[in-house]
């Protein structure tokens, strides 16, 4: 693996391990600004953390027996919407749904992104 993707996919997943942590810290701000109990709160983590544990399995098996390059950028990308829609959604409802995208893209990109890496080197070592 060249150096140029290897430092490309180093920094989209330093990014997207953030994206799982804004979900966090965007919490307090909607307590407070939102009004969301936490009760409502403790469900948004539930959608996107617990939905992103539960599918990232899926989308590694899926990886491993049909490679899918353009998995890591779609994942990458539906992660930073899901991000974005989160803050700006205005109802309960649709931040639900926007951190729960979030977590899906975050599941998705992590197990495409590994055997991405890991191919490379499996070849340098059968040589």
């Amino acid at each position: 693996m060249n150096k140029r993707r290897l430092g490309l996919l180093t920094g989209t997943h330093a990014v997207n391990d953030l994206y799982q942590g804004l979900v966090p810290a965007l919490l307090p701000f909607m307590v407070l600004e939102r009004g969301y109990s936490y009760t409502a709160v403790a469900g948004l983590m539930l959608a996107a953390t617990g939905l992103s544990s539960v599918v990232q399995p899926l989308f590694g098996l899926y990886a491993d027996r049909h490679p899918r390059s353009w998995l890591v950028p779609t994942g990458f990308l539906v992660a930073a919407l899901g991000v974005v829609l989160a803050g700006i959604s205005q109802s309960y409802l649709l931040t639900w749904i926007a951190t729960a995208l979030c977590g899906l893209g975050i599941a998705a990109y992590h197990p495409p992104a590994t055997v991405a890496r890991a191919r490379p080197a499996a070849r340098r070592r059968r040589r």
